[in-house]
């Protein structure tokens, strides 16, 4: 396993320092103005291919372990060829850092996708953000997905920036069954994205919001491991291989103003994720309509786009439209909202 990492870190803080700590109530942290951490990595490569990493006490209904192997980990600079040719990268630049704030929630704007800034969290908030580098509406953007206008040229990240990443989960479902699912990625960028974090008094726990932007200009899904029998020749491989050409996703999760993500552990110990209906318990009709209106006009939508959707095949390249198998073309899903959504976990 090889880590290589040079950090560079910009530190921000107030211009008033006090040696005495002393315990500040909800109102008063509302009012700290800490600029906050800016992060950069620059040579960063990470080689875990050799490496792997076994998660166990995942149990299923008759309280077998189920044991989840982590293996071929890579993150470097694009041109990897799936991890067989590592370089260094710099992950995100002086100007664009990723970044941790604590700051008021009415300071903290979110881009629409038509590019309008918008506020989507209520004041006197101390809200924890931490954020990919930002989104560019104007002159200087870069191209979110090299060679395809459809995703946009308004992220800050240029293509020396994007990095090939991959990882491969083997599932050991049975004592003879294996299931196995390889990822590879190639110029991965997460411009725009960012998790936001406070405590909703009301509700007693912590809520949030959330944008989750991936641009990749591959990723290939094998379902079996490589080198085992029926994975070995290219044509088995490819056999069993998903490709997805141009692609980038926006997850939109919470609306901190009416429609905050919602975080809970049940009492068995499983987790809950809740978006919550944006107007559920305002009976005044007025306000209810100016709620709703405010959501579906402000509120971020989640979107999908994959150019070109491969089952089977070959590529030519590292980056071409794949020949061969099953050809799905272009798919879709755009300006997707959720008026309600709870997701749980559960035992096997």
């Amino acid at each position: 396993m090889q880590k290589r990492t040079s950090l560079a870190v910009l530190l921000m803080l107030p211009l008033w320092a006090q040696a005495e700590l002393k315990a500040l109530d909800d109102e008063s942290l509302a009012s700290v103005t800490g600029a906050g951490f800016g992060l950069v990595i620059e040579d960063f490569l990470y080689d875990g291919t050799n490496a792997t990493i076994t998660i166990n006490d995942i149990t299923n209904s008759t309280g077998q372990n189920v044991p989840i192997s982590v293996k071929e980990l890579y993150v470097g600079a694009t041109g990897s060829n799936k991890g067989s040719n590592l370089n260094p990268v710099d992950i995100g630049r002086l100007s664009y850092p990723w970044t941790l704030d604590l700051v008021k929630g009415e300071n903290l704007k979110t881009f629409r996708d038509d590019g309008q800034l918008v506020q989507t969290l209520p004041t006197n908030l101390s809200v924890l953000s931490f954020a990919a580098p930002s989104k560019i509406f104007g002159a200087g953007g870069q191209a979110c997905v090299s060679g395809f206008a459809a995703a946009g040229n308004n992220c800050s990240m240029r293509s020396t920036e994007k990095v090939d990443a991959g990882v491969r989960f083997d599932f050991n479902v049975t004592g003879s069954r294996t299931d196995v699912i390889n990822m590879d990625f190639t110029e991965l960028t997460m411009d725009g994205s960012y998790l936001r974090l406070w405590g909703d008094t009301a509700r007693q726990q912590l809520v949030g919001e959330a944008r989750i932007n991936l641009y990749a200009k591959t990723l290939e899904i094998l379902s079996c491991a490589t080198g085992t029998s029926g994975c070995t020749s290219a044509q088995e491989q490819a056999a069993r291989t998903i490709y997805f050409t141009n692609t980038y996703a926006q997850y939109a999760l919470g609306y901190g103003k009416s429609q905050p993500l919602l975080f809970d552990v049940t009492s068995n110990g499983q987790f809950v994720l809740e978006l919550p209906n944006p107007v559920a318990g305002i009976s005044n009709s007025t306000t209810r309509n100016q709620v709703a209106a405010d959501f579906y006009a402000n509120a971020p939508r989640t979107n999908i786009l994959i150019d070109n959707l491969n089952f089977g095949g070959t590529r030519a390249s590292a980056t071409a439209v794949p020949t061969g198998g099953y050809n799905f073309g272009r798919n879709e899903i755009s300006g997707l909202s959720f008026n309600y959504l709870k997701v749980s976990s559960h035992d096997l």
